[in-house]
């Protein structure tokens, strides 16, 4: 294994290493266009995809047209050697069975525990709901109709039935397994269960009813009673839910795999969870989620690493990239990820690769991560890299001396669904000890309490755990369960230590603390993997290793000096040979001048996401917001007649200009007074943006356009709307029929911007004025080509310069994905830093390829660019997707495009 995994292994790792990613059927599915993405996935370098229910989907969620699609996902997949995963809800939390479950009955719905002082008035407010009466308190049960009781083994049984077994009647083994996504106990205070009571009857002998009052308020006994009830509720969590479904899959030879949510702290994890690392035993596939750009100190990754780890679950999954925006980088990506990989993650699941970007599916917390991406080609270049080291990852053996007791208990028994005085203090605890090991070198897991009662033992002087053993323990609180105080004193008694992370000697691996690492044990060589998690260039001298992969896959001499661009990597090999000491070279360093000439770009966009409208021939208003116009449009039940008119200024016209709207079919359109033949040509960035040849229509000047539809919905999606300010499960499975939604014109031209650009934050600027169509500039400067031309601009611009002498060139790229230098056998592509390249002849050609951000924004919001983009962010005026909108700005927000 060791001689394949360095060798053809990491040339071309095998499928099961590759990304599999959140695939969003958000749209009328359709087997020729299902099969012709797989196909594009599979170029791009993926190794599966989760069939992912969501808002905006057509077909009839499990009908016979969904299934239709899912059998020529599972052939398809056969034939390419893809692994196809279902996912297992029609949006989510998963759990409810697009509601089916749920509307089973009281049984089956979620219920949170409630208290108030005892009155009349209450008890018959309440009335069949209450739950017991102390001297102080009526409890009683509030509920959340559009969710289950996931502590109930029925309530999942019946979601295991309505879901799993159809998929598994229809397709046996020809899909990999299920994908569960954010399974919860609570997201709104302490839970209740029908079967609570009984259950901590018979775990510990006592009343649960006698001990209600202690959840909430200080007693001699609350501490112990809250770590008891929390203790359950992880456990009947992890039985009835997770085991259950586990167990399902397994003895079916199919896999189970998902996360929770609110693994991050020991606060969050409580309600939703109880504990979260229990939970992971129950998976074959255990994972986790992580949202936006941010990369701060938590526990999620370190837990799922240590739980997998300890009950050797080799494959670790995270859906990540979600809210990042579109114009996250590949080095941003890489960081976010590797970040994660680090801590023992090694499979990822890009969120989110939309089957259509048409209406609101735009708008799913992006980056859009498919085909709809100008940087889509160059995309398995990172797949391949983050597969690679994912590989070694999984397959080498995992060696970890030192363990932290996981205080959840502590936690628990602070925890009173108020104040929750002492939680926060525990936690930062925590994350300091967690710091000063990753300081020291000091690899080390966290020891879940509830998985120690499972898999735990002592032997010969090392406290075990399932698959690891540890001869160094810290614990940072007294409040442990009596199963782990008795482990510590038997571990203490054959000679093992417990210290503290202070009395640890520091790991000489390295001598940057900035950097964290791991490490894999092959039969024939050591993997050393470290990651710079920091904004700023780091160095640092590694103590073993003589080879290092770059992100093709390709080894070569490695002397032991390293260097780690932000939110860099290096993957160090230590096959036992002696190093090769480098010959250190400084090229000769040259700065392009002077203009630089368009040798060919693809074609150009305006964004138009502003117009007049009237409803039923009556005016509601100018320069108002498009997709605003909708939801003003939803509140009419009846349905509407919508009129959008707007202007677009041109100084020239193309032979070619094209038209970009996305369902042309349900619009009359006319410009200039004339109704325009809607002959669709092709598409733009994504297969519903229809384009529509204009060029005979317009005119030098004000070009006026006129859009009108009938504006009506489907009655029950307006029942829907209502639902979903209730519970987010019916909000994420919203699907309209009629969209107003920004439109385009493209082709080859170039934007007038003679307003004005102000420079803000996060790499971008902000602008006032018109847009008016040009001819494309003969030349232009290498940076901010969003100021001179090109302020919407999706695609790849190819320029060149003359330059009269050879040396390395070196850039730093903004909005720029992909970098390609040269040409032919010369050509280099660099998708992350360093962006440099060593001119061999006086011509420099290079190619930029962006992203869809300055194309599909958002574009208002007063704080310029986002680095946490949901669809909230891009709604000016209350809505079910922004009840309280962000500030906003009318004017333009872009980023800076170019290299610099």
């Amino acid at each position: 294994m060791s001689d394949f995994i360095i060798g053809d292994g990491i040339k071309n790792p095998p499928s099961k290493y590759r990304p599999v990613p959140f695939w969003s059927w958000n749209e009328k599915l359709e087997t020729e266009e299902t099969v012709r993405q797989i196909r594009l996935m599979h170029e791009a370098g993926m190794g599966g995809f989760f069939m992912h229910a969501r808002g905006g989907l057509q077909t009839e969620y499990m009908g016979e047209e969904w299934f239709d699609n899912v059998k020529a996902c599972a052939d398809e997949s056969k034939v390419l050697d893809m692994h196809p995963w279902a996912y297992d809800e029609n949006g989510w939390p998963s759990g409810f069975g697009s509601g089916k479950v749920n509307g089973l009955g009281i049984d089956y719905i979620q219920k949170y525990l409630r208290y108030a002082p005892i009155s009349p008035e209450k008890e018959k407010e309440v009335g069949d709901r209450i739950i017991h009466i102390s001297d102080k308190h009526i409890f009683y049960y509030d509920t959340n109709p559009f969710y289950v009781d996931v502590l109930d083994k029925k309530v999942i049984k019946a979601f295991i039935d309505e879901i799993y077994e159809p998929y598994y009647k229809r397709f046996k083994n020809d899909i990999d397994g299920f994908f569960t996504d954010e399974p919860q106990v609570s997201r709104d205070g302490i839970p209740w269960s029908f079967v609570l009571r009984d259950a901590y009857k018979e775990e510990y002998g006592e009343e649960l009813y006698d001990r209600l009052e202690d959840l909430f308020f200080e007693s001699e006994s609350s501490a112990d009673t809250r770590v008891k009830f929390w203790r359950l509720v992880a456990i009947l969590f992890s039985q009835a839910y997770s085991k259950q479904i586990y167990d399902w899959c397994d003895e079916r030879g199919l896999k189970f795999t998902g996360h929770m949510v609110l693994e991050e702290s020991l606060e969050s994890q409580i309600t939703a969870n109880g504990a979260i690392m229990p939970q992971y035993e129950y998976y074959h596939v255990p994972g986790m989620d992580w949202l936006g750009r941010n990369i701060y100190d938590c526990l999620t990754p370190i837990q799922l690493g240590s739980a997998a780890a300890q009950l050797g679950k080799n494959q670790v999954l995270s859906e990540t990239f979600a809210m990042c925006g579109h114009n996250v980088s590949f080095d941003e990506l890489l960081g976010i990820y590797q970040w994660q990989m680090v801590r023992g993650i090694n499979l990822l699941c890009q969120h989110l690769e939309g089957y259509s970007l048409r209406g609101i599916r735009k708008r799913d917390y992006p980056p859009a991560m498919g085909y709809q991406q100008p940087w889509w080609g160059d995309y398995k270049i990172f797949n391949d890299f983050v597969s690679r080291v994912g590989m070694l990852l999984c397959e080498g053996k995992i060696e970890c001396d030192t363990l932290v007791i996981h205080p959840q208990a502590k936690a628990w028994s602070c925890f009173d669904c108020g104040e929750n005085k002492g939680v926060e203090e525990c936690n930062e605890l925590l994350l300091k000890t967690i710091g000063q090991l990753d300081k020291k070198h000091i690899l080390f897991h966290l020891g879940d309490e509830i998985l120690m009662e499972r898999h735990s033992c002592v032997r010969d002087g090392q406290l075990v755990i399932g698959k690891q053993k540890y001869s160094k323990v810290i614990v940072i609180t007294d409040v442990m369960l009596d199963n782990t105080k008795r482990l510590i004193e038997e571990f203490k008694a054959q000679g093992g230590i417990v210290t503290t992370a202070e009395e640890l000697p520091q790991n000489d691996i390295t001598d940057n603390e900035s950097i964290t690492y791991t490490k894999r044990i092959f039969d024939d060589f050591v993997m050393y993997y470290f990651v710079n998690s920091t904004d700023k260039k780091q160095k640092a001298r590694v103590k073993y290793g003589n080879q290092i992969m770059d992100i093709y896959g390709k080894l070569s001499d490695f002397d032991g000096e390293l260097e780690l661009e932000p939110w860099g990597s290096a993957v160090i090999i230590d096959n036992g040979n002696e190093r090769v000491k480098k010959e250190k070279t400084r090229p000769q360093k040259i700065t392009p001048q002077g203009a630089w000439k368009i040798e060919k770009c693809t074609d150009n966009v305006l964004t138009i996401d502003s117009c007049s409208c009237r409803f039923n021939g009556e005016s509601i208003g100018d320069n108002l917001y498009m997709i605003d116009i909708q939801n003003r449009a939803c509140s009419i039940s009846g349905g509407v007649r919508v009129e959008c008119e707007f202007s677009v200024k041109a100084d020239y016209i193309p032979d070619k200009l094209y038209f970009v709207c996305e369902t042309p079919e349900k619009f009359t359109i006319k410009i200039n007074g004339e109704e325009i033949e809607k002959n669709v040509c092709g598409y733009f960035a994504d297969s519903s943006f229809k384009k529509i040849e204009i060029s005979r229509y317009m005119k030098i000047g004000e070009n006026k356009f006129l859009m009108e539809t009938d504006f009506k919905q489907p009655a029950e999606l307006y029942e829907n709307l209502k639902k979903a300010q209730v519970f987010e499960s019916e909000k994420n499975k919203l699907s309209f029929d009629t969209e107003i939604e920004p439109v385009y014109i493209t082709g080859q031209f170039a934007l007038e911007t003679e307003g004005e650009f102000k420079k803000l934050d996060k790499n971008a600027v902000r602008y006032t004025g018109d847009f008016v169509i040009d001819k494309l500039p003969e030349s232009v400067s290498i940076s901010n080509l969003e100021q001179q031309g090109f302020p919407f601009f999706a695609g790849s611009i190819t320029l060149s310069c003359d330059i009269d002498q050879e040396g390395l060139v070196s850039f730093e790229k903004k909005g720029v994905n992909v970098v390609k230098f040269g040409g032919g056998s010369e050509e280099k592509t660099c998708i992350t830093a360093p962006i440099e390249y060593m001119t061999k002849n006086n011509r420099l050609t290079v190619t930029l390829t962006n992203n869809l951000r300055n194309m599909l924004g958002p574009h208002h919001l007063a704080e310029g660019e986002s680095y946490s983009v949901f669809p909230g962010s891009f709604y000016k005026e209350p809505c079910i997707w922004a009840p309280e909108p962000l500030e906003w700005d009318d004017n333009w927000c872009f980023v800076e495009f170019g290299l610099f």
